[in-house]
C-alpha cells in the first residue's frame, strides 16, 4: 500500500523506517511492514521488504519475500520513480531494469543510483538500455569502471560504440589543460596526453583490468626486436579499458598497431578514430588476421580508405574479412590479383568463385576484342 489519508509525515515515516532498520521495532510493526500494511510510500515499503528478508522471525521473512514477488511492473515503475527511493532498492532491481527499458530509464537517471547500479545496467542491459546509459553522459564519465563495463557488453552496437568514443574524445579534448608546471613536459605544448594523466581527467582507476580486454597474439610484441614496441606493450598491460580507448585515439604508431588487436571493440575501434593514423597503417590493418571482423568492416566502409587499392586488395585477401564486405571489392582487383585469388584456399569459397568468374569474363572479353581487331 502507499501513503494516503492518515499517512505519517516525511519525518514520521523516516522515524518508522529507521526504527525497523535499526532492529528496534516490535514484532507487530515488522509483521505489518512485511505485509505492506503500514501507511508508508511504496518506495519506503520496498526498502523494508529488502531489509525484512533477513528478519529473525521466519513469518516476517516469508511475508517480505512474498511482498517483493508481488510487485507488478506498474508498481515497480512507481517505486523506482519516487525521489525517496533508496539506493539499495535501485541496486536490487537494476538487473530487472536491464531487461525493461521503462524501468531502466527511471534507474539510470535517478539521483540516488549508485555507480554499482549503473554498472549493472551497463553490463547487462539491452541495446535500448545502453542508449539510456550513454545519454547520462555526466555520470558515465564520472563513474569509475562504467566505460569499461559498457564497452564489454555484447549488446553494444557499433553506432553506440562510436558515440561512446566520441563522448570520451569530446570530454578529453574540451577539458582545460594544466599549466606546464602542473602537467610536466609535453602536455601544455599540445603533445598527446599520456594514459595515466588522461585517467585522472576521466576519473578512472589505474590497473582496473577486465578479462574481456586483451591483445590478440601478444607474444609478437613481447618478443619484438624493437624496444619501443616492447615498452609500449608493457605500458598498455597496466591500463584498463577506458585508458586504452583514450590511448588508442591519442597514442602514437606503436600504441595504435598494438591496440587495434585488442579484443575489446571500444579500444580497437578507437585506433581507427586516431587523427594521426596513416594510410600505410590502414593497409597493414586490412591485411591483419588477428583483428576483429568489426575492425575490417569499419576499414572497408570508410570512403577514403576504400579508394586505396592496397587497402581493398588486402581486405579481399584477408580470410577474416566478412564476405558481405569483400565481395564489393573483388571487381576492383587487377587480373594478376584475381588469378592469385582464384587459387587461394584461405579465403572463403564465395570469394574464389567470384574472382574466377570475374577473371574469366575479363579474359573472354579481351580475347573477343582482340579477334575483332
Amino acid at each position: 500500500m502507499s501513503g494516503g489519508a492518515g499517512a505519517p509525515s516525511a519525518s514520521g515515516f523516516n522515524a518508522i523506517l529507521e526504527r525497523i532498520l535499526s532492529g528496534g521495532a516490535p514484532l507487530p510493526v515488522r509483521q505489518a511492514a512485511a505485509r505492506g500494511a503500514l501507511p508508508l510510500p511504496r518506495a519506503v515499503l520496498t526498502r523494508l521488504y529488502l531489509h525484512l528478508r533477513n528478519d529473525p522471525d521466519e513469518a516476517v521473512r516469508s511475508d517480505a519475500e512474498i511482498s517483493l514477488q508481488q510487485l507488478t511492473p506498474e508498481v515497480l515503475l512507481e517505486v523506482l520513480s519516487d525521489p525517496v527511493c533508496d539506493p539499495l532498492v535501485l541496486e536490487h532491481f537494476a538487473t530487472t531494469a536491464a531487461r525493461d527499458e521503462r524501468l531502466a530509464e527511471k534507474v539510470a537517471f535517478h539521483p540516488s543510483a549508485s555507480g554499482k547500479t549503473l554498472g549493472i545496467l551497463a553490463s547487462e542491459g539491452s541495446a535500448a538500455v545502453l542508449d539510456l546509459v550513454l545519454t547520462n553522459q555526466e555520470r558515465l564519465l564520472a563513474t569509475p569502471g562504467l566505460v569499461d563495463r559498457l564497452s564489454m557488453n555484447p549488446a553494444l552496437r557499433a553506432d553506440q560504440c562510436g558515440r561512446l568514443l566520441d563522448l570520451i574524445d569530446r570530454f578529453f579534448t574540451g577539458h582545460a589543460r594544466p599549466t606546464a608546471e602542473e602537467a610536466g613536459p609535453g602536455i601544455a605544448s599540445g603533445e598527446p596526453i599520456d594514459a595515466e594523466q588522461a585517467a585522472k581527467i576521466l576519473e578512472i582507476d589505474v590497473g582496473e583490468l577486465f578479462a574481456a580486454s586483451e591483445i590478440m597474439d601478444a607474444e609478437e610484441f613481447v618478443q619484438s626486436d624493437n624496444p619501443v614496441v616492447r615498452s609500449a606493450y608493457k605500458r598498455i598491460l597496466t591500463l584498463n579499458v577506458g585508458q586504452k580507448a583514450i590511448l588508442a585515439m591519442k597514442g602514437g604508431r606503436e600504441e595504435r598497431i598494438i591496440l587495434v588487436r585488442d579484443t575489446n571493440k571500444l579500444v580497437a575501434l578507437g585506433v581507427l578514430k586516431n587523427a594521426r593514423i596513416t594510410e600505410g597503417e590502414v593497409e597493414r590493418i586490412a591485411a591483419m588476421r588477428n583483428v576483429s571482423e568489426e575492425i575490417l568492416r569499419n576499414v572497408g566502409m570508410n570512403r577514403e580508405w576504400s579508394q586505396n587499392y592496397a587497402v581493398t586488395a588486402n581486405l579481399v585477401r584477408n580470410p577474416r574479412t566478412p564476405p558481405s564486405l569483400s565481395t564489393n571489392f573483388v571487381a576492383r582487383l587487377t587480373n594478376k590479383d584475381l588469378k592469385i585469388l582464384c587459387g587461394d584456399r584461405n579465403v572463403p569459397e564465395i570469394i574464389r568463385r567470384m574472382a574466377k568468374r570475374t577473371f574469366e569474363l575479363r579474359t573472354q572479353k579481351s580475347a573477343t576484342s582482340f579477334r575483332k581487331k
